[in-house]
């Protein structure tokens, strides 16, 4: 797996991270310090506030302050500022303004947030870069981080946090080091909007954990179908959050045929 472990030998080479919320960032915080540090060229690109519930303005400013801890300069930084909770209703217009960004920018790399059925606008971000890839003609990596999902045992109430779902492209951790550590926890309390998810994200990664395993990622497949649930079982959306969210995978998977013009095997 040492080809997918990033380091100096990546300084030519351009990092583009795509996130669904102010926040998401948190999650891969400890490879962006490294590229970062490493004055590696990196762009994070945030497709909505995340301002379902209100407070659009404090999750802009607690991300200015975050990428301010992080070294990320304000110009390497894009607010598309789609509708939280809407991105599957905005797959056709986020994929068109990614694609303009990914041809303009031309990275080597890019991460997104994982398909893995945790929240609806992650695994749209997950579809509409894929999607924004191939109109943009691009030829490049594509790797996924995990956030959250529900396949997790019973004793966990199905959370598994910080980890993808079983099955799938072998996941490669990337240790980290006790300053970007710091990074990645100082971020968590600027988040403070967020606690309910920077609380358990820290307690399933602790300090010895991200130095001595590592920060969790995976190369994207090719031949992804987002129409297939990421894995078996209801999804956490569909369990947890859809007293307010009201939003089902097949409502993912519909906007997905109505949208896609990458080909796939199924």
């Amino acid at each position: 797996m040492d080809y997918l472990q990033f380091d100096q030998r990546n300084r030519e080479e351009k990092f583009l991270f795509v996130f669904a919320h102010p926040d998401d960032d948190v999650f891969i915080s400890g490879l962006m310090r490294r590229l970062i540090s490493l004055g590696i060229e990196t762009l994070g690109v945030w497709l909505t506030s995340g301002g379902y519930l209100g407070g659009q303005e404090r999750r802009e400013n607690e991300l200015r302050e975050a990428m301010s801890v992080l070294g990320l300069p304000a110009d390497h930084c894009k607010m598309l500022r789609f509708p939280d909770l809407g991105l599957i209703d905005s797959m056709d217009t986020a994929s068109s303004r990614l694609a303009e960004i990914f041809r303009d920018y031309q990275p080597q790399n890019i991460f997104v947030t994982a398909f893995e059925g945790g929240h609806p606008d992650h695994d749209a971000a997950n579809f509409i870069v894929y999607e924004a890839r191939f109109r943009s003609q691009l030829a490049c990596q594509l790797f996924e981080f995990p956030l959250y999902n529900g396949s997790g045992p019973l004793w966990t109430w199905r959370w598994r946090i910080n980890a993808f779902p079983p099955g799938g492209p072998p996941t490669v951790l990337q240790p980290l080091t006790s300053q970007e550590v710091d990074c990645k926890r100082k971020m968590m309390k600027i988040y403070s909007s967020q606690w309910m998810y920077m609380v358990p994200a820290k307690m399933a990664q602790s300090r010895d954990v991200l130095m001595n395993q590592g920060e969790p990622y995976r190369l994207c497949p090719e031949n992804r179908v987002h129409t297939f649930a990421p894995h078996a079982g209801k999804l956490n959306y569909e369990r947890w959050f859809n007293f307010f969210m009201k939003i089902r995978f097949r409502d993912f998977t519909e906007a997905v045929k109505r949208t896609r013009t990458f080909p796939t095997s199924g």
